[in-house]
């Protein structure tokens, strides 16, 4: 089994180069932080400070480029770590809610060849290193609530667990917490678990790993905590602003990302479905349901995060990665039922009756495989290895700076452009911690600091519209076509241009 994970999480995992947007958010401001020498503020570009997400995701990109040096693979390391991990903390959940060796095997192979799980790790985003902390989380939960209640350790190493996967991608972590309290509270278990001194304790060890970092950057910038405040709390649960798929409807996201994402292992369900129907909806099955804690378990761990997530106003696709370890293990058990009983059938006829599916799942491994080696190669505009070497025969030798208007390339950083910084071709740009600044703002820094300008667009609406705005400004430059509908313009400054107006 772990050689089939290793095999899922490392083979081709540096094949392709870094995408935008989101592998260029975080690799651009883990290179940056390097170049910088600080491990504590995100930086991303020149002097945009990138508080969007927790440092944990450019700390495991930095320890990937410590031990293997400059590489995609490199950067994309402590994900597949992540996922192995977590695949292998699904195993030990389904162990220890139903003590059955075969369903924990399952268990864990299931998570790891579900199309979610396997896409998620091979992206750099915080959503796999979220996964396994949540995972587990859950894992240190079940055993604290399970357990003789006078033993603590448990309950300290939840702590620790939900603390960083706060430093993994904020309250996020917290979400599937909620599924832990109604478990309790279906229980009537909820004053007996949280009464005790040693709640101060473990709230404390969460405090100090989990908001530590939060703490600090809150004091050291001014205007931190309003702005991680609205992103990451109110942002996501109540305002629309940031425009992540609002209202109920919005939640619809969800249904192709859990059908599809729980690719092959979804078509058991509908197999199942007279089964599902019946555990999920039959009022028999839930009149005893807390004296079935395994079951109990297993339905708020998915359900009730999946609630949350529904009504909050921010929705992305990933963002249900974090329940798809509970989709496995029930997927799991579904799976096992189907399994013939084999034990009195000679050792020819036992082999003969797995041998389908043996060969149908080690089809889907070569396949999801050899996916990333197709993606290496497929053409897209978002490879910023394919955009470097596009860019990099008409960089100046002399100092120069690259702004990106309106659509970022972040990842030019990893690849080796010295300078960059995002710049908008409007005056209310997307709203950051760092003001974008506006182009002709971006003009004057360049002709004061002496720096030739280099504008990179994406787009016929941008560039001539930036266009324009350096025509007027009496700003001279190179128009240079690149494929995949980019402009490069390479601004020429004049004497007497560094008193440029900004009117």
């Amino acid at each position: 089994m772990v050689i089939v994970l290793c095999m899922l999480a490392f083979v081709f995992q540096g094949s392709r180069g870094i995408w935008q947007p989101d592998e260029g958010y975080y690799v651009g401001t883990a290179i940056t932080m390097l170049q910088k020498q600080t491990l504590l503020i995100p930086y991303l570009g020149e002097d945009e400070i990138f508080l969007d997400k927790p440092p944990m995701i450019y700390w495991g990109i930095l320890a990937g480029l410590k031990l293997f040096g400059q590489s995609e693979f490199a950067v994309r390391f402590f994900h597949a770590i992540c996922f192995i991990l977590t695949s292998l903390t699904v195993g030990l959940i389904s162990w220890e809610l139903f003590k059955d060796k075969i369903l924990a095997l399952l268990s864990t192979f299931i998570y790891a060849t579900m199309a979610v799980p396997f896409i998620a790790a091979n992206f750099v985003t915080p959503d796999t290193p979220l996964a396994l902390f949540t995972t587990i989380a859950i894992l240190f939960f079940w055993k604290s609530a399970e357990t003789n209640s006078k033993d603590i350790s448990w309950k300290m190493l939840l702590c620790l667990a939900v603390g960083f996967g706060y430093l993994a991608k904020g309250p996020a972590v917290l979400i599937p917490c909620g599924g832990m309290f109604i478990f309790l509270a279906v229980r009537r278990k909820v004053i007996k678990y949280f009464w005790t001194p040693w709640s101060i304790v473990g709230l404390l060890l969460f405090i100090a790993v989990g908001l530590g970092w939060y703490i600090w950057i809150s004091i050291e910038l001014s205007g931190a905590f309003t702005y991680l405040f609205d992103s990451q709390i109110w942002g996501r649960l109540v305002s629309e602003k940031y425009n992540r798929n609002p209202g109920l409807l919005g939640a619809l996201i969800y249904l192709p990302v859990l059908i599809f994402g729980s690719l092959p292992w979804s078509s058991i369900w509908l197999e199942k479905r007279a089964v599902i129907r019946n555990t999920l909806f039959k009022k028999s099955r839930w009149r005893n349901i807390k004296d079935k804690p395994a079951v109990l378990f297993l339905i708020c761990w998915f359900f009730i995060p999946l609630l949350i997530l529904c009504l909050a106003s921010s929705k992305l696709g990933f963002y249900v990665l974090p329940i798809f370890p509970a989709l496995a293990i029930a997927t799991a058990k579904l799976w096992k039922e189907k399994i013939p009983n084999v034990t009195y059938l000679p050792l020819k006829e036992k082999m003969k009756s797995f041998r389908k599916p043996v060969l149908l799942c080690s089809i889907w491994i070569i396949m999801l495989i050899f996916s990333k080696l197709i993606l290496a190669y497929h053409p897209t505009p978002d490879d910023m290895r394919v955009l470097w070497a596009q860019i990099k025969p008409h960089l100046p030798n002399a100092n120069y700076e690259v702004a990106t208007v309106d659509d970022r390339a972040d990842g030019l950083v990893f690849y080796g452009v010295k300078k960059i910084e995002h710049i908008s071709s409007d005056s209310e740009a997307y709203p950051t911690f760092t003001k974008i600044e506006f182009i002709l703002e971006e003009i004057k820094e360049m002709a004061e600091e002496k720096e030739q300008g280099i504008f990179l667009l994406h787009g016929d609406k941008d560039i001539l519209k930036t266009i324009n705005i350096l025509r007027e400004a009496g700003i001279v430059f190179e128009t240079i076509k690149l494929p995949y509908d980019r402009t490069v313009l390479i601004m020429e400054l004049p004497d007497g241009q560094g008193d440029i107006s900004l009117s």
